[in-house]
């Protein structure tokens, strides 16, 4: 009988022994390799605590993350396990490390009554009744943090501070905490934005090019190549013409992810940024920017040759495309749905469907019939290619491109002679014949005179490179309009829709019927038959 009373008490000792599983959880990568709470330095602690206690080891689990959130890779891994009931005690360095939030919380309390699960901590005392309070004391602890380091930001964006890490591509953080232009990269922002705007290159085309250059990306991007996407995002930011501001958006860290809020506009805090482009070059940026969007394939499923083309001449303002499905007739207090088999297409001017005036009556034009009609007098057009030619050339020339080069030659002495007489004052300063008060007078004035030398420069630079591009163009231009004048007749509704828009400036209609349509090239001697008002019906 010995043996036997031998073996139960063994099975009672092995049964005594708690198994425990180890949690430990840093912040921050930094935080986990300092000396006070590294995960290393947790284990430690909580090894030494299970081995007074004569706890079994079974497991550990350590995350890097914030505490307020439960999707923890190895914190959801402990939860799993014990549902399976794999030890019997969860032992942590701190009551906070495993949870600073109310919804983590939840999720460990859940399981841990249904399974019997104690919760000890090696630092302070933790049971089950007062978990959710040092967890709900931990939440209140990090909105407050929240709020101040908000606070701090604040103050340092309204002394003209950048008051985060990153900055926007272009730019840099000065010693003083300023923005200035980043040399390497602002080049490249201006850049894309003559290329977007004067040189009327596509997103993608300007996102290869830059790619074929191997043109510098931002330090630390996660991209190989120029993607299309930051480009986009890039040609919106009103950063790159002087104005930038901080607080527009308030930006926290969920469990479910990075949220954004907008934040009520008198809540902004401006920053000055040294402009890299004009207010115009912005504002014609944001212009094809809603235009292309307008003009996509996924915004636009029917095809409207005159979209963005066709203008009313009554109240100055352009015509909507319209797509009519369906129609719904009442009679009789019943109620009839006509689906149409073939979509029928209008034009509708915006200044009677938006702003109630009375242009027209009706206020729509069926598209079928001024399509028609403009696309039959522009193709009398492109049956003269000689005509094309010479409007071209007498636009090219008509830029007066020697003027422009005694133009350029003039602002570039400018500049030179703004820059020596910096020069001449920094050197009157070093020899002691002017006070830094009066050195720093004279170059406030001489930045702001060397500043507008600048983006003279910069303006008439870009007009030359628009005369140039203009007169390497006419062969290209000549050799297409003898290409498409063959197969006028053939051409596809998308085929029409891209010819309109090279050749079409704007297409007026008055309150009577009248067209106007004006050409984007000059062209004297078909004037008085194109860009005079022609007679169009427009009625239903």
């Amino acid at each position: 009988m010995i043996p036997d009373i031998v073996n139960i008490n063994a099975a009672l000792e092995r049964k005594s022994v708690m198994k425990a599983a180890l949690y430990g959880r840093v912040s921050s990568k930094a935080q986990a390799e300092e000396d006070k709470v590294s995960i290393a330095e947790q284990f430690a602690e909580m090894q030494t605590y299970c081995e007074r206690h004569d706890y079994q080891i079974s497991a550990r689990y350590q995350d890097v993350g914030s505490g307020s959130t439960r999707k923890r890779p190895d914190f959801q891994r402990m939860l799993a396990d014990a549902r399976d009931g794999q030890f019997d005690v969860i032992v942590c360095w701190k009551s906070d490390r495993l949870s600073r939030g109310i919804y983590p919380a939840s999720a460990l309390m859940e399981v841990v009554e249904a399974q019997q699960i104690r919760l000890e901590s090696v630092m302070d005392a933790l049971d089950m009744k007062t978990f959710s309070i040092y967890a709900a004391v931990g939440k209140m602890e990090i909105d407050n943090f929240r709020e101040r380091a908000a606070l701090g930001k604040r103050g340092v964006a309204k002394r003209g501070k950048v008051p985060v890490g990153s900055i926007s591509y272009g730019y840099r953080i000065g010693e003083d905490g300023r923005p200035e232009v980043d040399p390497i990269e602002g080049p490249i922002v201006q850049r894309i934005f003559e290329d977007y705007v004067y040189r009327q290159m596509s997103v993608p085309v300007i996102a290869q090019s830059l790619t074929e250059e191997n043109a510098p990306l931002r330090k630390g991007s996660k991209y190989q190549t120029w993607p299309v996407s930051p480009i986009h995002r890039l040609l919106s930011r009103e950063v790159y013409k002087g104005s930038g501001w901080y607080g527009r958006e308030r930006h926290i860290t969920t469990e479910y992810g990075r949220k954004h809020y907008s934040q009520p506009k008198e809540s902004w805090i401006p920053l000055s940024y040294p402009p890299l482009i004009s207010e115009e070059t912005w504002a014609k940026a944001q212009a094809l920017k809603r235009e292309h969007f307008c003009l996509a394939k996924r915004n636009t499923k029917a095809i409207y040759l005159l979209q963005h083309l066709l203008t009313c001449e009554k109240c100055g303002m352009s015509f909507t495309a319209r797509t009519v499905n369906r129609n719904t007739v009442r009679r009789n207090g019943r109620t009839y749905r006509y689906e149409y088999s073939k979509p029928s297409r209008y034009y509708t001017c915006s200044g009677m469907h938006r702003h109630g005036l009375k242009c027209r009556e009706p206020s729509y034009l069926r598209a079928d019939t001024i399509e028609e009609l403009v696309w039959s007098e522009v193709a009398k057009v492109l049956k003269h290619p000689e005509v094309i030619l010479q409007g071209l050339q007498a636009q090219a020339t008509g830029q007066g491109n020697q003027d422009l080069l005694a133009e350029i030659d003039k602002s570039e002495r400018q500049v030179r002679e703004i820059q020596a007489e910096e020069d001449r004052a920094i050197r009157l300063h070093v020899s002691g014949k002017i006070t830094e008060g009066q050195l720093d007078r004279q170059r406030k004035f001489i930045t702001e005179r060397l500043e507008n030398a600048r983006a003279s420069l910069e303006s008439l630079t870009a007009q030359r490179r628009i005369v140039q591009q203009q007169q390497s163009l006419t062969e290209g231009v000549m050799t297409w309009v003898k290409k498409i004048e063959i197969k006028l007749d053939l051409l596809q509704p998308e085929e029409r829709q891209e010819v309109l828009r090279l050749v079409l400036h704007r297409v007026g209609i008055d309150d009577v019927g009248n067209v106007c349509i004006t050409l984007a090239i000059p062209i004297p001697e078909f004037m008085s038959n194109v860009a005079q008002p022609t007679s169009c019906w427009w009625g239903r």
